[in-house]
């Protein structure tokens, strides 16, 4: 009798060994779920969805709907089905700050809704989005760069004092910061006319300082990775902040960096030049209190 009930208690811790290694080994995904947006489309209606940032990607489901940015928005997505009746199915859109949006769609003739602005939701905070990594930012994630951008703004630190003034309008330059490789340019632009100034573009390069008239202008055109812009257009008696993220670098002595301000339709450029020693006057993100 005792011979049994150990060989029932062996085979009961044999079973329980073998769960418990089979629970280990398995993950339930569905708490890893991204709940996704219901939505209808139909065929003879456009369904727009606004979006709290620039589209960067979009995935269809099925090739049965049809999907593209308006032309003159970054954040602004038009879809519709190709026919009647479609099957049930999904997209995906991937925005400029990271966030992750997953869509169930179903057809139905004459939808309730076709406009939907998905920036309430960030105001309200009562439905989260996951967020990606780009590759051109490293670890960073867009939604840290975007705090960075913003508390290098409400900080307002004067650690530069470069400058360039024309025509009633004021750039200045006011701190570099750092982190991980990237590199945080904070600007200000002043409009003290009585004329609205529109900002067309704003350029960096590395150029040679010295040039004789035999000699060809070396110059390196650095691409902004991302960048914090409230408006392109400055109002009289304003001003306006923006901060620009570059990857790393680093001047020689017989270099400069050029920051040029380019009005759209006027002469009220502004340009501002770096040397090697001002560069390295940049701040660690750390010492910002975000």
């Amino acid at each position: 009798m005792k011979t049994i009930i150990k060989y029932m208690l062996l085979c009961l811790l044999a079973v329980n060994t073998v769960t418990a290694q089979q629970n280990s080994q398995s993950i339930n995904l569905s708490n890893a779920e991204v709940t996704p947006y219901e939505i209808e489309l139909t065929q003879n209606k456009t369904t727009h969805i606004l979006f709290p940032s620039s589209i960067e990607y979009v995935d269809l489901g099925s090739s049965e709907i049809i999907a593209n940015k308006v032309e003159a928005t970054s954040n602004v997505l038009r879809l519709k089905t190709v026919k009647e009746d479609i099957s049930p199915t999904n997209f995906t859109v991937i925005t400029n700050d990271g966030k992750y949006f997953s869509f169930n769609v179903s057809y139905k003739g004459q939808p309730i809704q076709l406009s939907y602005d998905l920036t309430k939701f960030e105001k309200q905070k009562s439905k989260k989005q996951s967020e990606v990594l780009f590759k051109d930012l490293g670890s960073i994630s867009p939604s840290l760069v975007d705090l960075l951008m913003k508390a290098i703004i409400k900080k307002n630190k004067k650690e530069l004092n470069i400058k360039s003034k024309t025509y009633g309008v004021e750039a200045w330059l006011k701190s570099i910061y750092i982190q991980d490789g990237k590199l945080y340019f904070h600007i200000s632009i002043s409009n003290k006319s009585n004329l609205p100034y529109e900002v067309d573009y704003i350029s960096f390069k590395i150029k040679d300082r010295r040039t004789t008239k035999r000699t060809t202008i070396q110059e390196v055109s650095l691409k902004p990775i991302r960048s914090y812009i409230t408006s392109q257009k400055i109002n009289s008696h304003s001003k306006q902040d923006t901060v620009f993220m570059l990857d790393q670098f680093t001047l020689s002595d017989k270099q400069v960096l050029s920051i040029e301000v380019n009005e759209k339709t006027g002469v009220r450029s502004q340009v501002l030049k770096l040397r090697s020693s001002e560069i390295l006057k940049l701040r660690r993100v750390e010492l910002l209190k975000l």
